[in-house]
């Protein structure tokens, strides 16, 4: 969903990473749930950073991660 609507935004790692994390809104932000491999690659500033403005221009919603157990 998000892929589809900003892909023009983000990069290929950014994608790896929307595309594996489960999405809900929750208190008027959106919430990834991310597993490992996606919290590694969301060490790099740039995926983040990607992922979060293209959240905030799509749906005007800020991003919060949360990982899988």
């Amino acid at each position: 969903m998000l892929i589809q609507e900003a892909s023009g935004e983000l990069s290929l790692l950014s994608r790896m990473v929307v595309d594996r994390a489960d999405m809900r809104e929750q208190g008027g932000k959106l919430v990834l749930t991310i597993d490992p491999d996606s919290a590694r690659l969301l060490t790099m500033g740039r995926v983040r950073q990607e992922i979060e403005q293209a959240v905030k221009l799509t749906w005007g919603l800020e991003v919060v991660y949360e990982r899988s157990s």
